[in-house]
């Protein structure tokens, strides 16, 4: 089956040049004339486009506004992005990429250019999703929950943070986690530890380290998981601990918002990699504080 590429640009002549140029490359090309037809196609779309590349300067929502509107929609934000786009100063590119978009491609470009571009990104997704499926096929049995009753729970209530070690003994154990008072039906401490288990299984420890960082849904429309994963310097080792994992249980959240939480736990590390005191409070209500 063909890969399928979104495209939203406003120059027909360009679209036409890339649908025939993908094509010949076994992509299907799908096409709006800016971000207000995008939004309108890609919510009748029966299949979800591997990547979407959008220009930024469009008439009626431009790629800017499109890309903030895919990353708020949960079945979306999870679809590569790539800006395209005639502005090619330094901190346009920057401020493309600080929003979260996995690339910025500046016209004129090569077609070849854009093709690598396009399979690299699209490469790294699969990567990225087998992952998760083996995760979530590995913690099947744990992420059996009952949705209605969770839905019964305000917003504020799905917000945790979990500090797990590795000892090379006796597998995960949990530090420390606040809030204190679970959710008895969601089983965050058989999740987390099950979760950092896997996550040893499927990687060697330095490919663990080296990959860092871990999303899984936890419970569809409403719960996610975001694991980091750190190993400790040789100085700070003790009972045969050398890799920690950190990990927050949050609302499902777009692009930005999930940028966010991950700075939070980079923010965690540092403390703990530094060897200072963790007040894990107060980096759960830096989460609570993301909008």
């Amino acid at each position: 089956m063909d890969r399928i590429v979104f495209l939203v640009e406003d120059d027909r002549t360009l679209v036409q040049n890339l649908k025939i140029f993908l094509e010949m490359n076994d992509f299907k090309l799908i096409s709006a004339l800016n971000g207000k037809e995008g939004l309108d196609k890609l919510s009748n779309l029966e299949q979800l486009p591997d990547l979407i590349i959008s220009d930024i300067l469009m008439p009626e929502m431009d790629g800017y506004d499109l890309y903030m509107k895919v990353s708020e929609n949960p079945e979306w934000s999870r679809i590569p992005f790539i800006f395209l786009s005639g502005k090619a100063e330094p901190d346009d590119v920057r401020f493309g990429k600080l929003l979260g978009a996995d690339d910025y491609i500046t016209k004129p470009f090569r077609s070849t250019e854009l093709l690598l571009r396009i399979e690299e990104t699209i490469q790294k997704y699969i990567e990225i999703r087998k992952t998760s499926i083996v995760i979530e096929h590995e913690l099947k049995e744990i992420l059996k929950f009952e949705e209605p009753s969770l839905k019964k729970h305000r917003r504020a209530d799905f917000f945790y943070i979990f500090y797990l070690v590795w000892n090379s003994k006796t597998g995960p154990e949990i530090k420390d986690f606040f809030p204190k008072n679970e959710i008895p039906s969601l089983n965050l401490k058989e999740l987390t530890s099950q979760l950092y288990s896997t996550l040893i299984k499927i990687y060697k420890f330095e490919e663990l380290s080296a990959t860092n960082q871990f999303t899984i849904r936890v419970v569809r429309d409403l719960v996610d998981a975001y694991a980091l994963v750190e190993k400790l310097d040789e100085n700070i080792y003790s009972n045969g601990v050398d890799t920690f994992m950190l990990c927050a249980i949050t609302p499902n959240s777009h692009y930005l918002q999930s940028k966010a939480i991950k700075e939070v736990l980079g923010k965690i590390a540092s403390t703990i990699k530094g060897n200072k005191e963790l007040n894990i409070k107060k980096f759960w209500e830096q989460l609570l504080e993301i909008e």
